[in-house]
């Protein structure tokens, strides 16, 4: 939805359980922040279009987020 007098463009929410974040940073052994980082990168490029359906997205997408958290400096832990 745009917005014409602001000018901003809603491309839709992301909603990210607390407890999921915890569950997900043991499950897979790295940090809170971590998890956190990676399910909003995740999120927002699922809004920006990007998806995982098929080998070829897959691969975009992960190395999209990478490259997400790299230039944050949130790396695996």
């Amino acid at each position: 939805a745009f917005d014409p007098d602001t000018g901003e463009l809603t491309l839709g929410d992301i909603v990210i359980s607390y407890d999921k974040v915890i569950s997900q940073a043991e499950e897979y052994n790295h940090s809170v922040i971590r998890e956190f980082a990676f399910l909003v990168a995740h999120s927002m490029l699922h809004l920006f279009g990007y998806d995982h359906i098929d080998d070829k997205e897959r691969m975009e997408m992960e190395q999209k987020q990478k490259e997400i958290l790299n230039n944050l400096g949130i790396t695996r832990e």
